[in-house]
């Protein structure tokens, strides 16, 4: 069939075949889908079923840029204070298109689940560097002398 103008921009027709006007294969899994001059039902099926699996096929190089333009999304969410909803905003996925071709945007619950993934590491991060800070003055005080800990007692006592 011959591709109409949307074919050639979207990059999810990399992985699916236009069988009739109304239907498309995936190329991954030979699973038919509806067509209706859009591709979300496509992009939808490949981000759940084959985006992780495609990347670890892929080389090195291409996995770890996947993961720093992910990593820089979540950043600039949690910086500028974004809606998850901006990779659905159109202008926005062209910019990014623009920049990367081959950049597959997360999904606003992908994104959601990463801006989560990241809080609960930087709270346990946080957890552990008080923890340590904790300790750090615990040994500092068991391990000065008693005469010593009344100065500091006292000078504190009386700043």
């Amino acid at each position: 069939m011959e591709p109409d103008r949307k074919r050639r921009i979207s990059p999810v027709w990399e992985h699916f075949d236009l069988i009739t006007p109304n239907k498309v294969r995936c190329l991954l899994c030979s699973k038919e889908l509806g067509y209706n001059n859009n591709t979300s039902s496509m992009l939808r099926r490949y981000r759940a079923l084959h985006e992780n699996k495609e990347e670890t096929g892929a080389s090195p190089s291409q996995a770890t840029r996947k993961q720093e333009l992910d990593e820089a999304l979540v950043s600039m969410i949690v910086k500028d204070t974004q809606p998850f909803s901006i990779v659905d905003d159109v202008g926005f996925r062209a910019f990014v298109s623009k920049l990367d071709p081959n950049y597959v945007l997360p999904t606003r619950q992908a994104l959601k689940a990463m801006v989560e993934a990241k809080y609960e590491s930087a709270k346990e991060k946080a957890k552990v560097e008080k923890v340590a800070a904790v300790s750090l003055t615990s040994d500092m005080w068991t391990s000065t002398k008693p005469k010593t800990v009344e100065k500091l007692l006292f000078l504190n006592k009386n700043e």
